[in-house]
């Protein structure tokens, strides 16, 4: 998650998108990357990228919809 990170950091907010996304197929197995997107959709400077984290981070619409579902 090494380049995750400095990708989160870089000023171009596409790249910040990006690395919204990448962690958000994480978020539900790696509880650093729900504290990640929760961070980034409350503090991005930019709202694209807050909107886009929002949907990834827990209680969003992606995380909801790709959510596991527990075996039948």
């Amino acid at each position: 998650m090494g380049r995750l990170v400095t990708m989160a950091d870089d000023p171009d907010p596409r790249v910040r998108a990006r690395a919204a996304e990448l962690v958000g197929k994480f978020a539900h197995t790696h509880p650093g990357a729900a504290t990640a997107l929760r961070t980034c959709h409350a503090q991005d400077p930019s709202p694209a990228v807050r909107k886009k984290a929002g949907w990834y981070a827990p209680g969003g619409s992606i995380h909801e919809r790709t959510r596991p579902r527990p075996p039948r």
